[in-house]
């Protein structure tokens, strides 16, 4: 049953607090990133021929793939662990978990990368065809880097963990992704090729690792001089054998995740050519976009989710849940409406007609979004309650959905059927997702506020959109004005509805916070402060 609006017309919560302000700030970092990754395509291509644009694309596709596998399941793992050792005191165990896991990772990522060397002549011809030596000089440099990227993505998993979200704004989000920009920049006006490009892709990783490292060990140093080491309740190998427990499911969770995110443009330049995948790549650029403010709050909810059900406080973790996901189609419905009215001229920002093609791909992507975010973070709570190998099966079956029908459609009607099977396995896994924490815990991440929020950013959007395509073909001057006025009445009505939704818990980002830790989330007994930088 969904819940009534009175449970949340209380005072927010002080973990709903916690995850506004870090939600808030890593939303803005997000921000930041998508439009410099914005700004990278653009001039990629803008200032490339497709063929190289979509070669570069494709290849940069293999390395986040293989780097999410030489991850072997820190992020998640790691979000989950270090709330749990906070909330026992236990900061001895924390610090050797973190150095357990970036141990593997960066074995994980030198193993990989050895790999991708060897079969760099392979791996070049099978992405982009009859590969030149340009290309195979590409797949060397991201081999090279994908220990970085992985120890990278690791230490600030961990400062996630001990609950600060600056270092992943400002290394990852923001740093990473300006460093790209400028290199990118440096490259294109040298008139290098396409190995000349994917250096300057992959160099800022090098930096990201170094500074990554190095704030990680300053987090922790301070927290230690704070609160002590605590009391030591498990050996190293006891450690170990409870985080690889917990982690091995993630580790194919996590493969399957970055397969079915990336696959699809590395298939389309074997199966069809590299230019049909930069005007897929771009066009599913929007929904990427789309999805950062989901990815900016559950980066923020997911340590305080556990800290949460350590506790045992399953009431308030609901009412978490369920908020989260109003909070989050408040964030995506109105985005992901504006792509479906707007996508044309968007994509043509990108290169004219060539990429304005993609705009099929925009609307299939945009629907399954939709659904998506109306689902709620079913796959969050699975992981924080333990749950992973749950989510395992989830992210499979969704894999096996993908990959089959990539392989079949693509062939046929390529990037539309490639937008089709990854809409598909998303539409499947979020409702796997939910008949789980339905079944296992008897939450639904539906109430009244989700149904009011998508009520409404239909009403703003989708209405005067579609009223406007019947009355004839507008011009998108004035389809922009009747969008801008439709997000002043969306935006208008979410203030009415602030106190329901728990929009006031944002208002805790205007005062001045001293100590970032999980006190919020735990008994006033247990809580301890925790100094970050």
């Amino acid at each position: 049953m969904a819940v009534p609006l009175s449970e949340t017309t209380d005072a927010p919560p002080a973990s709903l607090t916690k995850i506004a302000r870090g939600g808030s700030a890593n939303l803005v970092g997000t921000a930041g990133g998508a439009i410099l990754t914005l700004l990278l395509t653009w001039v990629v291509t803008r200032s490339t021929e497709a063929t190289v644009a979509g070669g570069l694309f494709a290849l940069t596709s293999v390395f986040l793939i293989v780097a999410a596998v030489a991850e072997l399941g820190s992020d998640v793992s790691l979000s989950k662990f270090l709330p749990h050792f906070l909330v026992e005191d236990r900061l001895a165990d924390a610090r050797t978990t973190v150095r357990l896991a970036a141990l593997v990772s960066l074995a994980g990522g030198t193993v990989v990368g050895a790999v991708l060397i060897l079969l760099r002549d392979q791996v070049a011809d099978m992405v982009l065809g009859d590969a030149d030596a340009g290309a195979k000089q590409a797949v060397v440099v991201l081999a090279v880097c994908i220990p970085l990227a992985a120890v990278m993505n690791t230490a600030l998993s961990a400062t996630r963990g001990l609950a600060t979200i600056r270092p992943t704004v400002l290394v990852d989000k923001v740093g990473r992704a300006l460093l790209q920009v400028g290199c990118i920049l440096v490259a294109v006006a040298a008139n290098a090729g396409l190995g000349g490009l994917t250096i300057a892709w992959a160099g800022p990783y090098f930096v990201g690792a170094v500074v990554a490292v190095a704030w990680f060990v300053k987090i922790e140093h301070r927290l230690i001089a704070r609160r002590g080491l605590g009391q030591v309740a498990s050996t190293r190998k006891a450690l170990w054998r409870e985080y690889a427990v917990y982690t091995w499911p993630r580790v194919i969770s996590r493969i399957s995740q970055s397969i079915l995110q990336r696959a699809d443009i590395v298939l389309i330049a074997a199966f069809r050519s590299p230019a049909e995948a930069a005007v897929y790549t771009v066009a599913t650029r929007l929904f990427v976009l789309g999805q950062l403010g989901t990815q900016a709050i559950q980066q923020v909810a997911a340590p305080h989710t556990s800290a949460l059900l350590s506790s045992g406080d399953h009431k308030e973790t609901k009412r978490v849940f369920q908020t989260i996901t109003a909070w989050t189609m408040s964030l995506t419905w109105p985005f992901f409406l504006a792509c479906l009215a707007l996508a044309p001229m968007l994509l043509h920002l990108f290169g004219g007609s060539t990429y304005s093609s993609g705009h099929g791909v925009v609307v299939v992507l945009a629907i399954a979004a939709l659904l998506a975010a109306a689902g709620g973070p079913v796959d969050l709570i699975l992981l924080m309650a333990g749950r992973s190998g749950l989510s395992l099966v989830n992210s499979l079956v969704a894999l096996g959905v993908n990959l089959g029908l990539n392989l079949l459609l693509i062939p046929k009607i390529g990037i539309i059927g490639a937008a089709t099977a990854w809409a598909a396995a998303i539409v499947v896994r979020n409702v796997l997702g939910m008949i789980q924490v339905i079944s296992n815990l008897h939450w639904l991440p539906f109430s009244r506020l989700s149904v009011y929020v998508g009520g409404l950013a239909l009403v703003c959007f989708a209405v005067p959109a579609q009223l406007l395509q019947l009355a004839g073909d507008p011009s998108e001057g004035l389809l922009v004005l009747v969008l801008a006025l439709g997000a002043v009445a969306y935006l208008g009505a979410l203030y009415k509805l602030r106190d329901q939704l728990a929009l006031t818990a944002f208002t805790a980002m205007l005062r001045r916070r001293r100590t970032p830790d999980l006190a919020g989330t735990l008994p006033a007994a247990e809580a301890k402060p925790v100094e970050t930088s």
